[in-house]
C-alpha cells in the first residue's frame, strides 16, 4: 500500500487551494506570483495583528553596551515584547508608560552657564559640572532625540542650537532637532564633539556670529551607571535605567512576525495553518476584484480555520497557571537571590 501524502506542507499547495476557492485554475486569469504576493501580505501583515499565536512566542534577548542606555527594537523581526524581562537572569520592572517610567527613575537635567559668548561663531569649548552624561539617539524613522544641548542668540535674536547625535558628534540644527539651521532641505553640519564619559564638548562654532558677553546655554543629562533595574518599551526603542555600567543579558518575551515564503517549494513553517493562509489570501483576492458574493459567502468559512488556529493556542494557555504571589515558591527561603 503505498504512503499517504499530505497536503499543506507547501506554499504550492496553499497556491491550489487559494485557487480552489477564488475559481480561478488558469494561471493566465491570476498567475502563481500573484497569488504568492497575496499569500505573503496576509501572512506577513495581517496574522501578526489578528491572531497572538502561541507558536510565535520567542524570547528576545541582546546584550548591552557600557554607558548606552537606548536601543533600537527590531520591529522588522518581532511584533511586540512584553513582560517578564530580565536582566542576567534576574527579573526587571517593565513598563510601556513613559509616566510610569520616569516616575521611578526621573531624567535629571543640568542646565548651566558654562561661559559667555565673545562676539565670534566659536569655536568654544564646554566642560559640564557633572559627568558622565546620557547620549543621543536616533529612531527608526531617523528621528533625532539628542540629550545634550547648547544655545545661544544672534545679533538679531534669533535662538541658535547645537545638539548631540548620539554619535560623540555636536550638530547645527533647528528647533525640532531635525533639520539644518535654515529649515528642511538644509544640511546638518557637524560643529564640534561630545566626549559622554567626562562631559567635555570640544571645539563648537554657531551657524551665526555670536552676540559678545551673551549667555551661552548648556543642558545635559548626567546619570550614574549600574546593573539595570527596569525597562521602558516604548515607539519601538528600550530605555534601560540605571544605564548599564557594563555588558548585560538583557532577555524578555517577544512575538515574531512571520518570515516571507520565498520559493513555491517553501515549506509553511506552521502547516496546520495553510488552510486559514489560503483562506485568507484568497478572502483578499475576492475584496480586491469587489467579488462581494462570493466573499461574504466564504467568510463563516474563514472565520471557522481562524477559530480553529486559536484553538490551538488556547489550549495551550489554558494549561498554564494563573501567576500569584506563590507560584514561584521552590523552597523555604525567601531571599531572591537564592541562585546565586
Amino acid at each position: 500500500m503505498s504512503s499517504l501524502v499530505l497536503s499543506g506542507q507547501t506554499l504550492t499547495d496553499c497556491i491550489l487551494w487559494v485557487r480552489r476557492i477564488i475559481k480561478s485554475p488558469s494561471v493566465q486569469a491570476i498567475t502563481d506570483e500573484t497569488i504568492g504576493d497575496y499569500i505573503n501580505r496576509f501572512y506577513v501583515y495581517e496574522i501578526p495583528e489578528r491572531l497572538q499565536l502561541f507558536e510565535l512566542k520567542r524570547q528576545y534577548t541582546f546584550e548591552t553596551v557600557p554607558n548606552v542606555f537606548q536601543y533600537q527594537f527590531p520591529y522588522q523581526q518581532y511584533q511586540n515584547i512584553r513582560q517578564p524581562a530580565y536582566c542576567d537572569g534576574v527579573e526587571m520592572g517593565f513598563f510601556q508608560s513613559n509616566e510610569q517610567f520616569y516616575r521611578i527613575f526621573p531624567e535629571f537635567v543640568e542646565n548651566e552657564i558654562p561661559l559667555l559668548a565673545d562676539g565670534t561663531n566659536g569655536p568654544f569649548n564646554i566642560t559640564v559640572n557633572r559627568n558622565p552624561i546620557l547620549r543621543g539617539f536616533t529612531d527608526d524613522l531617523d528621528n533625532l532625540e539628542p540629550y545634550v544641548f547648547v544655545t545661544t542668540q544672534d545679533a538679531s535674536g534669533t535662538q541658535m542650537y547645537v545638539v548631540d547625535d548620539g554619535n560623540g558628534n555636536l550638530i547645527q540644527t533647528d528647533e525640532t532637532f531635525q533639520n539644518g539651521p535654515d529649515g528642511p532641505g538644509f544640511p546638518v553640519n557637524i560643529v564640534g564633539t561630545v566626549d559622554y564619559t567626562n562631559g567635555v564638548l570640544t571645539n563648537i562654532v554657531f551657524v551665526n556670529p555670536t552676540v559678545n558677553g551673551a549667555n551661552i546655554f548648556s543642558q545635559t543629562s548626567p546619570y550614574s551607571a549600574g546593573f539595570p533595574r527596569i525597562m521602558l518599551f516604548f515607539n519601538n526603542t528600550i530605555k534601560l535605567y540605571p544605564v548599564p555600567a557594563r555588558p548585560f543579558k538583557i532577555q524578555v518575551d517577544a512575538q515574531i512576525t512571520p518570515a516571507q515564503f520565498m520559493a513555491t517549494d517553501s515549506v509553511v513553517p506552521f502547516a496546520y495553518m495553510t488552510e486559514y493562509i489560503a483562506r485568507g489570501a484568497a478572502r483578499k483576492i475576492l475584496s480586491d476584484n469587489a467579488d462581494y458574493e462570493q466573499f461574504e459567502f466564504y467568510e463563516r468559512l474563514f472565520r471557522e480555520q481562524e477559530n480553529l488556529v486559536l484553538r490551538r493556542t488556547d489550549r495551550q494557555n489554558a494549561t498554564q497557571r494563573t501567576s500569584t504571589i506563590f507560584s514561584t515558591q521552590s523552597n523555604t527561603n525567601n531571599f531572591i537571590f537564592t541562585q546565586y
